[in-house]
């Protein structure tokens, strides 16, 4: 369920670029200057991007930030809460049996401090975000408020940069709380806890090769090894391949009209379906930085 919290993933499939890279120039096919691509990783600190090489000179050079979704907007929280509470007045006593229902609830007790009848009419998805980031925190010392991927739109604001994103906030929406059903997410939520300790293990791990920016390694551990926790191959399309193709639609023209800084999360990177093939199949020139 980590490949879906973390919202980052694509098919593995081989590819020739350098493997141990998180920052990539992008030039040629007439652009101007180059712009630049940043695998981020909302379960890294700000302070990681300090060891990142030439990360803030390329960030220096460019005239616009491209999330994949514009953060400062006052419709989000608003959006977001509304999206959080389950349709048709659904409660997690209908999607749970009794026996899954007490399990939920003590853990959802210990971690969160909020048992299901709290919660009860959240989504599912939502429900387990909390849990595990929590879970996360108390293993790590991890702080929310200084996550590394929303840094870049907020310096952006500051030094007036021009901020745009690729998705709107009701796409992001569709994609944390319509990928499957209310009852495969129940039961996402009731697997996760059931293996708890191996989940947050492999989070632990992912976070390694992110640092280390092994791209393909942390390709090979997000597939998934067929459990249930794993997304279905239709899930992990939505989640991954059907957004590389609409994005690659639109940051052509957002590169033509100035240099763009792309911070996108980092396993939308590589692959035949990643981000790094699809603009060599466009025509540019995509180069390790520096």
């Amino acid at each position: 369920m980590k490949k879906i919290i973390l919202l980052l993933f694509i098919l593995f499939t081989s590819f020739s670029f350098t493997q141990a890279q998180l920052l990539w120039r992008i030039s040629g096919k007439g652009l101007k200057h180059p712009s630049y691509l940043f695998g981020t990783h909302h379960l890294i600190p700000i302070q990681f991007l300090d060891s990142v090489p030439g990360l803030f000179k390329a960030f220096n050079e460019c005239e616009t930030v491209v999330g994949e979704m514009v953060l400062n907007n006052i419709d989000v929280s608003a959006k977001i809460q509304q999206a959080a509470i389950m349709p048709n007045h659904k409660k997690m006593s209908e999607l749970l049996t009794v026996e899954e229902y007490k399990l939920v609830d003590n853990e959802l007790k210990a971690t969160i401090k909020l048992g299901l009848k709290e919660v009860s009419i959240m989504n599912p998805s939502l429900i387990l975000t909390l849990y595990e980031m929590e879970k996360y925190k108390k293993l790590t010392g991890f702080s929310d408020d200084k996550q590394s991927d929303s840094y870049f739109q907020l310096v952006a604001e500051e030094k007036d940069k021009k901020v745009l994103g690729l998705e709107t906030i009701d796409q992001q929406i569709t994609i944390l709380f319509g990928n499957g059903s209310l009852e495969r997410q129940a039961k996402l939520l009731v697997e996760s806890i059931r293996k708890k300790d191996s989940i947050l293990k492999e989070i632990i791990q992912l976070n390694r090769l992110y640092k280390a920016g092994k791209l393909n390694d942390l390709l090979l551990l997000s597939k998934g090894k067929g459990e249930i926790t794993d997304m279905t191959d239709e899930e992990f399309k939505k989640m991954a391949d059907d957004r590389n193709a609409d994005w690659i639609t639109k940051l052509p023209n957002m590169m033509q009209k100035s240099s763009c800084f792309i911070a996108v999360g980092a396993l939308h990177l590589p692959g035949q379906n990643g981000l790094l093939k699809l603009l060599e199949k466009e025509g540019y020139k995509v180069t390790p930085n520096p």
